[in-house]
């Protein structure tokens, strides 16, 4: 975090609050409820950190605009995540990207665009026919592949790689060591042999998608794999080749998505949730931590559980497993009667 201070007031400016209290204290940070001290911003998003408001040492605190006094100046807010975020920007150090021109160090290919005003840093390689255009940021060691089109404002972080034909839109943002169209995991058996199948598809990756460090998002076998506009994909993230990602959606860490898996759009997947090949999982849809997903979803269900069902159901589910012992200590007991000639209540 930079190092900075900003009175309650700035940052009520700075975020269109309303303050109930002292405008002038400075704040130099922002910090947890239970670790902020007097030079920290706080915040409560809900009533479960509202009602620890006066246990708290921070200096101040955003909160919805209902909530009441505190024991310390507050900043109120419509929306405390967004208000939150915006403070962070402002706390923020600048990114460390390369600045605007060509690198000595990197290696542009003949027959390649490069807009004026990129940013091309050092080790960068760019393959022949590739197009990068205005204000494209590609950061220390990035790959990028023959034939590969790059949007308006997108930011590749290091060592990021982009094979051969795939089409990033405008504003994408590609976490370090992630890897765009790499081959699909394909393979045929004969004669106890295993045989590649060649890839000769892309990846598409729309607008304002993000994309966290060491995900893998596999180009098509034929065709393209997508992944829709707004989507945020997670740090360690597979995407297997011919997938189709719809808008918005969110994909958390170690979530593996199987081969020509189409997502509708906005489905939020917890960590470790995976996907079988060939399931259509509809819009608004949401997958638990964990969660196997191994045959189709409609639209707006929640999923949990190993294979993935209805929330309402595997909760049933699990409420009657926690009654088994009991249950098996009652036939045990009715055997016993059984077996030694005695009549049940039942008889």
């Amino acid at each position: 975090m930079a190092d900075r201070s900003f009175t309650i007031r700035d940052i009520a400016d700075l975020v269109g609050a309303r303050v109930r209290g002292d405008q002038d204290r400075r704040i130099e940070s922002v910090a947890s409820l239970d670790q902020a001290g007097p030079t920290d911003l706080t915040f409560a998003s809900s009533d479960k950190f509202v009602s620890r408001l006066s246990a708290s040492r921070a200096g101040a605190a955003i909160v919805a605009r209902e909530v009441e006094d505190a024991a310390m100046p507050l900043l109120l807010v419509d929306n405390v995540e967004a208000a939150v975020a915006e403070v962070l920007g402002a706390f923020a150090c600048p990114e460390d990207l390369p600045p605007v021109g060509v690198d000595a160090t990197a290696r542009i290919a003949p027959g390649t665009t490069v807009a004026d005003d990129a940013h091309v840093g050092p080790g960068v390689v760019i393959g022949a026919g590739a197009k990068i255009a205005a204000k494209v940021v590609l950061c220390a060691n990035v790959a990028v592949g023959d034939g590969v089109s790059i949007g308006e404002g997108s930011v590749l972080q290091e060592s990021a790689v982009v094979r051969n034909g795939c089409v990033l839109g405008r504003r994408v943002r590609i976490g370090p060591n992630s890897v765009i169209g790499a081959d699909g995991f394909g393979y045929y058996t004969d004669k106890g042999a295993h045989h590649k199948i060649p890839h000769i598809g892309n990846v598409v990756i729309e607008d304002d998608v993000e994309i966290g460090a060491c995900s893998c998002v596999d180009r098509a076998k034929f065709g393209s794999t997508l992944v829709g506009a707004g989507t945020k994909i997670d740090n360690l993230v597979q995407v297997a080749h011919n997938v189709q990602i719809g808008r918005g959606c969110f994909l958390c860490g170690h979530v593996g998505v199987a081969g020509s898996v189409k997502l509708g759009d906005y489905v939020a997947a917890g960590g470790h949730a995976g996907f079988r090949d060939n399931v259509e999982v509809g819009d608004r849809v949401q997958c638990s931590a964990f969660a196997a997903v191994a045959s189709d979803v409609p639209d707006g269900q929640r999923v949990v559980g190993i294979p993935a069902r209805p929330a309402t159901t595997f909760f049933r589910e699990l409420k009657a497993l926690e009654q088994l012992p009991g249950l098996l200590k009652r036939v045990r007991a009715l055997e016993r009667k059984q077996d030694a000639g005695e009549p049940s209540k039942d008889d």
